[in-house]
């Protein structure tokens, strides 16, 4: 899996689920390679272009994309990702 499909997969998750991301109103702004998974991260545009901290989401943990081709999933904002894709299965609650 390269990072454009992992951004790809990230974005189509995002989309199924949250309105801003395909308004454009959230964009994906990066990605990084852990030995499992890709983690993928999104932030409010007005964010990215303003850098003023009033316009960022808070507390959204990045998109887990698994390299296996399973169902991605959202890591815990708290947790750091290289631990949170090595779990195995997506936390429940986060993704009902």
């Amino acid at each position: 899996m390269t990072d454009e499909e992992a951004r790809e997969a990230a974005f189509a998750f995002l989309a199924d689920r949250m309105d801003k991301i395909r308004t454009g109103e959230w964009v994906i702004i990066g990605a990084r390679e852990h030995e499992n998974a890709w983690s993928v991260g999104y932030q409010s545009r007005a964010f990215i272009e303003s850098g003023d901290i009033h316009d960022s989401l808070v507390g959204n943990g990045p998109v887990v994309v698994p390299k296996s081709g399973a169902e991605p999933w959202l890591a815990w904002s708290g947790r750091p990702s290289g631990r949170t894709d090595r779990r195995g299965a997506a936390h429940p609650r986060l993704n009902a």
